[in-house]
């Protein structure tokens, strides 16, 4: 079966009737490569206790997103940071 693009569509929530533990996006961005990213529920709260406008609790409005990000257990693949692959190919070449 091929894998498109619109497989991994961030814009298509509206096909779960419960929330799900896992979810997979395949961004479009410059620096996104052509990877899929699976995230991972962390966490769930009440409307009224996260700021609709800066996504955080009152405990975290001091934090940045990379600190919040940081109280939450990560796997070793992303402890690491990888060479993306034009890097990998510049080494190759020059």
């Amino acid at each position: 079966m091929p894998v498109t693009k619109s497989d991994f569509d961030p814009t298509c929530l509206g096909q779960y009737d419960d929330p799900p533990e896992i979810l997979h996006f395949q961004w479009e961005g410059k620096r996104c490569d052509n990877f899929v990213y699976r995230y991972v529920l962390v966490d769930k709260f009440r409307p009224n206790q996260l700021d609709s406008r800066i996504k955080k609790t009152e405990e975290e409005k001091n934090l940045d997103y990379k600190q919040i990000a940081a109280k939450y257990k990560r796997c070793d693949q992303h402890q690491k940071v990888k060479p993306s692959l034009i890097k990998k190919i510049k080494k190759a070449f020059f």
